[in-house]
């Protein structure tokens, strides 16, 4: 017989409040994925620029950004799925479709290294704070232990008669 490793086997299936939340929230992203899919897909709306970005998708779904990037990451992955659709047309003509293209790529790969080099920057920022919080506390460390053998030190005891 199987262990059940978080304590669920007296329980009933019915799923609880976290459960619930993070389905409606789950159907509201798709819904509003869904929505912005086929704003993407109209050539009169087309020059929305952020029609396929996670803050875009949040804004129309009602929730918040940081529901999306904790718990939904397949949608992200959905999102940019899309976003790689709508700019990569399915059937090239002539030139100036190739040229659109590229230029399409181009700017997405823009977009992804403005993107990366910022996330560097933070991770960067980041390590120099933990390097200057661990070089404190090896201060204060050494602070410390030089106080623990000033008390430790043997204490001469005279007696209060002998001079």
């Amino acid at each position: 017989m199987a262990r059940d490793p978080i304590g669920t086997a007296g329980r009933s299936s019915a799923p609880g409040p976290y459960e619930k939340r993070l389905a409606q929230t789950h159907r509201k992203l798709c819904e509003a994925l869904e929505r912005l899919i086929q704003i993407g897909s109209d050539p009169a709306l087309r020059s929305d620029r952020d029609r396929f970005s996670v803050a875009r998708l949040a804004r129309e779904a009602g929730v918040a950004r940081n529901a999306i990037y904790t718990n939904h990451r397949a949608i992200i992955d959905a999102l940019r799925q899309a976003a790689a659709q709508q700019l990569v047309p399915q059937r090239l003509d002539t030139w100036e479709d190739k040229l659109a293209q590229q230029r399409a790529v181009i700017d997405m790969l823009s977009k992804q290294q403005r993107l990366l080099a910022t996330e560097n920057a933070a991770l960067l920022k980041r390590a120099m704070e933990a390097e200057s919080t661990a070089a404190r506390y090896q201060k204060l460390n050494a602070r410390l232990l030089q106080e623990r053998d000033a008390v430790r030190k043997p204490v001469a005891l005279v007696p209060r008669g002998a001079k």
